[in-house]
């Protein structure tokens, strides 16, 4: 039986109080005693498993964007057609990290990476990341004849994932829902893939992402 690392559970839990404090207070409420009072411990006390309060929201951002990341390779099922494929990855990049707080504490940090280098680096990864699953998507489209792409697909993949940053930040600043920013996302995916929007709406709406009527 494999030995509990005593801790890694703790820093689990500090990572998980973090998340917490952040989402509910914002970047700036995530104070290091915010923090250790959410996870029942002194400051101090908490600087032993973390080297400073950077450390912990680095860590507090790596796992959120982890979970995010895993959210989407869920949604991408292999087993499906590249059209199906991208519909579901469109409803996941755009309501998967709504459900738990990722999304905004995702987006909290997001400015900080003007001015920190492991912000940056962790945002940088995630963007990337993203891109990819929206690349492999398009080129077996392409391949398999469904997608006829107006530019190259790695452009295509960015302006995506651009596309739904920016509109995801509306959706929590509630100036915009989730099925306006799907049908956006989705008639933008359309136009520059070759598709006819209907359809992938129609497989947006399946995955249970309803978009308005156009």
């Amino acid at each position: 039986m494999a030995k509990v690392d005593k801790k890694d559970i703790r820093r689990q839990e500090i990572v998980a109080a973090a998340q917490a404090v952040a989402a509910r207070d914002g970047a700036e409420g995530a104070t290091l005693r915010a923090i250790a009072a959410e996870a029942g411990m002194a400051a101090n006390a908490v600087l032993y498993y973390f080297g400073s309060h950077a450390d912990i929201i680095a860590a507090a951002v790596q796992a959120s964007s982890g979970r995010f990341l895993e959210k989407l390779a869920e949604a991408a099922d292999l087993n499906m057609t590249p059209t199906a494929r991208l519909a579901a990855v469109i409803c996941a990049g755009t309501t998967a990290g709504l459900d738990d707080d990722v999304s905004r504490i995702l987006y909290e940090y997001w400015p900080h990476m003007l001015r920190d280098a492991e912000q940056r680096r962790i945002q940088e990864e995630l963007t990337s990341a993203q891109e990819r699953v929206y690349r492999e998507i398009i080129d077996a489209g392409t391949s398999s004849g469904e997608f006829s792409p107006l530019l190259d697909p790695a452009k295509i993949a960015r302006t995506l994932v651009a596309q739904e940053d920016g509109l995801v930040m509306d959706v929590l600043a509630g100036s915009a829902t989730s099925e306006y920013v799907l049908d956006l996302v989705g008639n933008l995916a359309a136009a520059l893939l070759g598709l006819k929007a209907e359809a992938l709406l129609q497989l947006i709406a399946v995955r249970g992402g309803s978009v308005p009527a156009s």
